[in-house]
């Protein structure tokens, strides 16, 4: 038996995805597939070597505790099981499996499914403009994200699959699957959290003092937060529209002030406008802005923030005022005449 397992399907597999960032879509495809039948013989392989060394009768009596059974198969010198079942638990944690064997048959039974060739499959079928096939990949890769190599390349599936939808004018669609992501977001869903932001805007503290108090970290949500803002503007949702860019450029800012913070120890944010200013003479952090749309999802939070909240008329014009300093001249051109209306 060779370990690490399931060596010659991820070969394959990663065949499959140098096909297809060569742009060779038919290889990609059918290497996928090619990985996938072979995923399904590994394990009929792996559990074939299980189920022959558990069945015997003095293995059945020696129960389900993973220790226990190692005994008797040393005894019974069925090594290929002993290492298969000791590299399994090595690379999980006997706690995984709450010291179980059949745990550990569960779980080698769970890896025939391959989310990431379905992943691969549903891109191949997205370029080539099949969007029911690929959206059928997408949700099949996603609802097996459990079993995927990287857990958190869940994200990527759902930030695929949110744009393969909106390309298409499937909104609603797009809109769960954005949804999925920050239904992850920590902060997003403490409603106490989302309270008190809320609570200090309506108050009329302005944008220096609510992003000096409220910090949140779950960046990868930052790009989902601003399609969402994007998507709810255009259909009118102007309430969900500011909910979702508020949190979108308060984790983007989040993350501005850490990296600052992280290089230079005289840093101290004082303000909006000089956080952003500060950060700009930084050329990745320029860029990244950029790249990510925050200085769009800046100005929409600044016209949103007018709109619904009126009252605090402080929250929109620091916003205008510290699109100054925009890298892209279009967005200090419009905050300008933002400010001087």
């Amino acid at each position: 038996m060779e370990l690490p397992l399931f060596q010659g399907s991820l070969r394959v597999l990663e065949d499959a995805q140098y096909a297809y960032d060569s742009r060779s879509y038919g290889t990609a495809l059918k290497l996928a597939e090619d990985a996938k039948l072979l995923r399904s013989q590994e394990v009929a392989d792996y559990l074939g070597i299980l189920d022959r060394a558990l069945s015997p009768i003095e293995v059945r009596d020696a129960g389900d505790a993973i220790s226990s059974v190692i005994s008797v198969l040393k005894f019974r010198e069925v090594y290929d099981a002993i290492d298969l079942i000791q590299y399994v638990v090595e690379l999980k944690g006997v706690e995984y499996f709450n010291n179980s064997v059949s745990k550990v048959r569960e779980y080698i039974a769970s890896k025939e499914i391959i989310p990431e060739a379905a992943y691969l499959i549903a891109k191949v079928y997205q370029i080539e403009g099949e969007y029911d096939l690929s959206v059928q990949y997408y949700t099949y890769a996603w609802e097996n994200s459990a079993v995927l190599e990287i857990p958190d390349s869940k994200y990527d599936i759902l930030y695929d699959l949110a744009e393969l939808s909106y390309s298409f004018n499937k909104l609603e669609e797009a809109e769960k699957a954005l949804l999925l992501i920050v239904a992850d977001d920590p902060y997003y869903t403490n409603k106490n959290f989302v309270a008190a932001v809320y609570s200090s805007i309506k108050r009329g503290y302005g944008v220096d003092k609510v992003f000096d108090l409220y910090r949140t970290d779950c960046y990868r949500s930052t790009s989902a937060f601003f399609k969402l803002a994007d998507l709810y503007q255009e259909q009118g949702r102007l309430e969900e529209a500011f909910e979702s860019d508020l949190f979108g450029i308060l984790t983007a800012f989040t993350r501005i002030n850490e990296v600052l913070s992280d290089r230079s120890v005289v840093f101290k944010y004082t303000g909006l406008k000089n956080l952003l200013e500060t950060a700009m003479k930084n050329r990745e952090i320029s860029d990244w802005t950029v790249d990510i749309g925050f200085w769009h999802s800046l100005y929409m939070l600044g016209e949103l923030a007018d709109t619904i909240y009126p009252e605090n008329k402080d929250f929109g014009e620091t916003i205008f005022e510290s699109l100054s300093v925009a890298p892209e001249s279009y967005w200090v051109e419009l905050a300008d005449i933002r400010l001087k209306k």
